[in-house]
This record gives C-alpha cells, structure tokens and sequence, in this order.
C-alpha cells in the first residue's frame, strides 16, 4: 500500500538509523494523516511522535482528529497514543488513556472494539462493550456484553468463518436473564458448503427460548413480529434425471393457547420434472419422499414420530387444438402411507391413534390455455403497445381420500381432500416495447387477472366441516386468503393488477370479492416507486370478518428514503400503521450526513405491541479508517 514521510527539517543518522524530523506530515496504508511537531525516529521502522494528531480529513483544521501527547509509531505494527483527546474541529469530546490503531496493510487483529450506547424508554441506558478475536485466516469471533440499566447484563456473540470459496458459516446468539422476567436466549446460523460429485449443504436455523424473549429484546420490528421460527438443515444433490435432498426442519408457529411445532426428522426426498416418457409426448412428473414426522398442537398433544411414505407420480401431455388453443390432460395417481392416525375422544377432541393409515388417489385434470384475442396500438407512430385477452380453465377430478378426518396434518399434501372443480381466468394484458442493454425486448407494464372456482361438490365427499375452520387444498391454492368458514358452491372472485411502467415502479393490488356476501373480504396494495435520490414504498391490507376463522384488520406499512449514502443528508423512516385501533405499531426514522472523512447517524426507533412499548434512541460516527462509535452500523462503501 501507499505509504510516506515528509517534513520541514530532517536530522538523521544514517549509521543509527536514527534523527529527528521537524514538522512532520505521513500518511499509512490505514488511509490516516499522523502529523507532529517533533518525530523522532528511533530505529528502522520505529517512530515516536511529539505533540500532533491523527486524522483522515486533509484540511488544515481536520474535521475530527486524535491529538497526540506522545505516541510509539512501528511501520508495520500497533501505534499506540497516550494521553489522547479525540475533537472534533478543535472541540475535545473524550479522552482516551490509551489508543491503538495499525499502521501497516489493512489486516485484522485481535482487540476491544469501541464501546457503544443508546437509550430505551423500557430497558434503560444501554452499554455494550466487544471483544473482537481472530481465529486464523478463516474465521473469527466477537464476544459482547451489553449493561441495560433496567434489565441487568447480556450476553452475546458472533462466530463467522470462511474455510474456503465454497464454504461459509455464520452463527449468532443473544441471552439475558432479565429482571422483569422477560428473559431468554436466541441461537441463530446460516451455512453453506459444497462437497464434491455436486453434493450442496445448507443450514439456515432460527431458535428462541420463548416468544415473549424475542419480542422484547429484537432489535428490528419484523423479527419481533415475526409469528414463526424456521429452521432448516439439508444436503442436496443434482442428477440429470432429478434431484435428491435429505432434509432435517423444525417449525413452530405461536398460537395464545399453545404453540404448534412441526419436526421433520429426517426426510429423504426426490424430485423429478419435466421427463418424456420413452420418447412419446407423454411428460412425467415425480415426487417420492420418505418423513419422520412429528407435530403438537393446543388440540394434540405430541405425536411421537410418525413414519410418512409418499409415491406421487404425475403424467401429462399438450395437445393442440385450433387457434393456438392448447389442451393439457393429466393424471396423477399418489399413494401415501401413515404409520399413525388420529381419532376421535369421548370429549369430542382428538388423540394419536397407532393404526396405520393408508391414502391413495387419483387425480384427473384438463386444462385449456393459449387462445386468446390480440391487437396492436399505435404502430404507425412508432411508440405502440399491444393488448391481449387470453381466457384459461382447468378442470379437476380427485377422488379416493375416503379418511381425511384421521389424517394427521404435517403440510400441505396433508390438506388434500376429494373434489370435483374447475378453475376459470380472464388475463388481460398490455405490453410496449422497452431497450435493455441496447436491444428491444417486450415489457409487460399492465396484467389485470380475474379468477373464480367453481365447487360441484361443495361438501368435499363428507371432508367439510361446518364446525371448523377448512384450510383444505382446493382454497389454499386459490388465494391466500382464508375462506373457508362456509359451505359454497362458488369461490370469491380474485383479482389482481399488476402495473410496471418502469424498472423504478411497480405497483400490485389483489382483492377477493365474495359472491355469497355480496362485499370484498380483503384488499392489497403493494408498490414502490424509485428515483436515484427519492425512494417511496408502501403495503396496505384490508380484511373483513364474515365467518367464523376470519378477522377484521386494516394495517400499512411504508417505507421514505431521501438523498443518497454516498455524501452528503440523507433522511429515511418505515412505520406499520394499525388503521383499526388508531395507533403506530413501529417506526424507525434515521438521518445520516456523510462528509469525505467521517459521517453521522441519528436513529430514532419506536416499539407498540403486545408487551413492548419502547423507544430507542441510538447514534452513531463513522471515522474513515477507524471505524465507527454507537449502535449503528455503516452503510457499505460509505468512504
């Protein structure tokens, strides 16, 4: 790197390889300015500095500079300054005893990080102070403890490590025993490798003690919010004919009573798609999967393990008709076996029964797509655009799930009931012409769909029940949005627009109207809008209770950016917004000013929920080729 000396006088001896240096003004490969009034050089790499400072600004009043009393100077190692005032201008705003800070290549080493702070209104002052340790080239670890004047001290840390170019893993973890009660631990890590012959492996694992922990002391609103933990540890591998993946998950959703927790422990699954079938114009599809399942909820206590064999196989054809209409029938034959089952108790719940369980159906579609009516606007003048309406249906036929109430429900292929249906759509569509990367391509910057299911059987072969709520597969995989409180004959109508007139904007709004209740059941809209110094986001969801399982809300979230990281104000707030009780769920607003050297940030984060109800106020300085001081972290390539 780029390194220099220079000075107004020099007295050196060439055969000691020592002297003094008059004014002298050096630059390190740390991109930092020492200058001093008197440095003495005191062996071959070797200096020792009298009365100067330490910056990276160049102006002759620096905006924010180390002074230095007396200071040891190694090329190559750790100067270390004593008895120095960090300014800013000429303004001392803290004295630090000792400091030391490398003056050789960018290279990382084992030390205290700067000490951060913030305040909350809930846990008090906050005062974290890290150690940073190097673990050989690959690897490294922070340990950190956090002082809430409230809460009592925290306790955390972060492991990262590179082992080579196709291997990362990073882990995480926070606990507190906590004054109030609150308390708990959080484990978190996200890995991936890949072996040889194309073996994969990823880790991406998310664990609480309890939810109520997570809630209080999250630093971020989603996470607080978040009403689910996932995790997931798999190893995959690519053939020419499919893919195989040995998969180990555990989900746990929070529910008032009792959470529901799903394990799959482990699962052995392939997939195949898209074969021909002995060169015929047959195509076959193929799922096959062998679980270890288990799952407790408010209504079942834990299952145990239940051992799910899955044969799901799926052949199909395209045949074309006239008009570019094209027809696709299908069939689809799956055999499942259930090493347990549920049945029902004198007190009218459920318990895990060891009788085996074996479903298989059949299920028969066809599905009419490809015609539609086309025209184009505009041609003469050069800035035309086309609209397409392209009608499309599927029908349905499933049938031989005769013991759906034994099934116990793991996942979405749990939720397959009998039924005789058939899906219509209208798209329409509008496209123009737009240049990417110098070549005109095709641009669809309006799509409007309207859907709609029609049940002719709307009691699902005896699978519906008027009692409970129905999250069976012929709703689930209309909208996802709940419906099924009511027997019905007809879905509610779904619609979606979507708008894109440029890469900067797109806009999405879906609404479902129900025919059986005459109103929309819910609304949302979805957009950003993106400029190089002006950034605007926004969501919004409307939902109506019209049954039992349904429920009223009526939330936005948005997000405002204005300026740009790179130099100068920047100003940005997010916020979620309950319309149905009138009040901010959270909001985060930060302003940043970054200069040539240094930059500022002041956040201002707000907490409504549940049981926190918090305000946080944190800050932070960022020193070119220092670092930063406070509890926010630098925007990248900031310098």
């Amino acid at each position: 790197g780029v390194q220099w000396l220079k000075g107004s006088r020099a007295d050196l001896d060439l055969k000691t390889d020592t002297g003094t240096i008059y004014d002298a003004d050096g630059y390190t490969d740390q991109e930092l300015f020492v200058k001093a009034r008197i440095l003495l050089k005191t062996g071959p790499e070797t200096y020792r500095a009298k009365s100067g400072f330490l910056t990276a600004c160049g102006e002759e009043v620096p905006k924010w500079s180390f002074t230095v009393r007396d200071a040891k100077i190694p090329l190559g190692g750790n100067a270390r300054f004593t008895h120095t005032l960090f300014r800013i201008k000429n303004i001392p705003v803290f004295y630090l005893p000792v400091m030391l800070f490398p003056t050789g290549k960018k290279e990382r080493s084992s030390g205290f990080l700067m000490p951060t702070t913030g305040n909350s209104s809930n846990k008090g002052r906050r005062v974290t102070q890290s150690f940073y340790l190097v673990l050989g080239r690959s690897a490294d670890l922070i340990f950190s403890e956090t002082y809430f004047s409230q809460r009592g001290f925290g306790h955390g840390f972060t492991f990262r490590t590179r082992p080579n170019a196709a291997s990362s893993l990073d882990l995480d973890g926070f606990m507190i025993d906590d004054r109030k009660d609150q308390g708990g631990a959080s484990f978190n890590g996200l890995g991936e490798t890949q072996f040889g012959n194309g073996y994969r492996a990823v880790a991406d694992f998310n664990l609480v003690s309890n939810f109520l922990f997570r809630q209080v002391f999250s630093e971020d609103f989603y996470t607080a919010t978040r009403p689910t933990e996932n995790s997931r540890i798999f190893l995959t591998k690519n053939f020419q004919i499919g893919t195989a993946n040995l998969l180990l998950s555990r989900d746990e959703t929070v529910f008032p009573v009792r959470n529901i927790i799903i394990r799959s422990t482990p699962a052995l699954i392939f997939r195949s798609s898209g074969r021909r079938l002995l060169g015929s114009p047959v195509y076959l599809d193929l799922d096959a999967s062998a679980r270890g399942l288990s799952r407790s909820d408010p209504l079942i206590p834990e299952t145990g393990t239940t051992q799910r064999l899955d044969f799901f196989p799926r052949a199909y054809l395209s045949v074309p008709l006239f008009m570019g209409l094209r027809a696709t029938p299908e069939l689809a034959i799956r055999e499942t076996f259930y090493s347990d089952s549920l049945m029902p108790t004198d007190s009218g719940g459920l318990a895990m029964s060891r009788d085996s369980l074996h479903r298989n159906y059949v299920d028969l579609g066809l599905s009419l797509q490809g015609w539609g009516l086309s025209k184009v606007y505009g041609r003469k003048s050069g800035s035309g655009w086309k609209h397409t309406i392209e009608p499309t249906m599927r029908y349905r036929y499933l049938h031989g799930v005769d013991e759906f109430d034994q099934i116990i429900r793991f996942d979405e292929s749990d939720t397959v009931v009998n039924t005789n249906e058939v899906e219509y759509n209208l798209f329409n569509r509008f496209f123009t012409k737009r240049k990417v990367d110098g070549v005109m391509v095709n641009h669809e910057w309006l799509s409007v769909r309207i859907g709609q299911k029609h049940f002719f059987d709307p009691d699902f072969s005896g699978s519906f029940d008027a009692e409970r709520i129905n999250q069976i597969a012929p709703f689930t995989s209309l909208t996802g949005f709940h419906f099924g409180g009511i027997r019905r004959s007809f879905s509610p109508v779904v619609t979606q627009v979507r708008f894109s007139p440029d890469p900067g904007t797109s806009f999405d709004v879906r609404g479902d109207y129900d025919p059986e209740f005459g109103q929309y059941r819910n609304f949302s809209l979805t957009g950003y809008f993106i400029r190089p110094r002006f950034t605007v986001g926004t969501s919004y969801f409307v939902t109506q209770k019209l049954e039992p399982g349904t429920f009223e809300s009526n939330q936005v979230t948005g997000n405002v950016s204005i300026g740009s990281l790179e130099r100068g104000f920047s100003l940005s707030t997010s916020f979620s917004y309950d319309a149905a009780t009138s009040r901010f769920l959270g909001s985060l607003s930060r302003a940043n000013y970054f200069w040539d050297c240094c930059g500022v940030s002041v956040e201002m984060q707000s907490f409504n929920f549940g049981v926190r109800q918090e305000k946080q106020v944190r800050f932070s300085f960022f020193l070119k080729g220092i670092g930063s001081f406070g509890t926010i972290r630098r925007p990248p390539s900031v310098f």
